[in-house]
């Protein structure tokens, strides 16, 4: 069992810019998140992913 953290969309153990460009692919459909990579993304919990998780990741980011 591993846990991750809301944020770490790439599941490499660090919330970075990576993170966001990979919630910007999913937004475009450019690539489609799997169950966990949505959970991870869905930073405001509104089961929708848009610019408003991206701006929630890079409050985490900015430790805001």
């Amino acid at each position: 069992w591993q846990s991750f953290t809301l944020g770490d969309v790439t599941m490499d153990g660090v919330i970075n810019v990576i993170d966001i460009l990979q919630i910007i692919n999913f937004i475009l459909d450019n690539d489609s998140p799997s169950d966990i990579e949505f959970e991870l993304s869905d930073i405001n919990y509104d089961d929708n992913l848009n610019v408003l998780d991206i701006l929630g990741i890079i409050n985490i980011i900015l430790e805001i």
